[in-house]
């Protein structure tokens, strides 16, 4: 059990001595309420903490990010990643406010365009478009409807407490499997003192 608790204070001392510049943060966001069918924009951006701190992230600072299109019968589902599409702004930068500040579909602000081979979802005009061969489809949102864009924090914190319940969980099942074990060896020495 010390060696938990060892383990729990390593852990809980990592993430808050943690340098500021290596601290990534998540940020989910949702676009509901703007397209037909009940369709919605879902996804998420990481980034350094420390670009957050003037209240705005900019899309050239995301380490990563995804966008999920949810379908409906104009376009089908589809997926965007930083890991096979890039970030496109045609109106100067790009990217979201993150302190509490209102991120509004064409309004002054770009939230970027994400485009890979096969698809694009412009956040700015809530514009979704897939040019797969043969799949050549697109729908547009209403910027005007009284949709929300939301955009929530899931902090460093909460990435390091799943870490830490796993690593507890796998050394309470580790001493679990050692207390099975251990009376039954005794017991098997125990016998072969008696025969000796």
């Amino acid at each position: 059990m010390r060696r938990i608790v060892l383990a729990a204070a390593v852990l809980s001392s990592a993430v808050f001595a943690a340098p500021a510049q290596a601290a990534l943060f998540k940020w989910n966001v949702d676009y509901t309420g703007f397209f037909a069918e009940d369709a919605s924009i879902s996804g998420f951006f990481v980034a350094d903490e420390i670009t957050a701190t003037d209240g705005f992230v900019s899309g050239d600072e995301f380490s990563a990010w995804e966008w999920v299109w949810s379908g409906n019968s104009e376009v089908e589902a589809f997926t965007l990643s930083s890991s096979d599409g890039e970030i496109e702004s045609f109106f100067g930068e790009s990217g979201f406010f993150v302190d509490g500040t209102p991120n509004v579909p064409d309004a002054g602000t770009s939230e970027g365009v994400y485009i890979s081979d096969v698809a694009l979802i412009d956040l700015d005009f809530l514009f979704v478009d897939t040019f797969a061969p043969g799949a050549i489809t697109s729908v547009t949102g209403d910027v005007l409807a009284a949709g929300t864009v939301s955009v929530s924090e899931i902090g460093r914190a909460a990435w390091w407490g799943r870490v830490l319940i796993s690593v507890v969980a796998v050394s309470l099942k580790k001493k679990k499997v050692n207390q099975a074990w251990y009376p039954h060896n005794k017991q098997k020495t125990c016998k072969r003192s008696e025969e000796t």
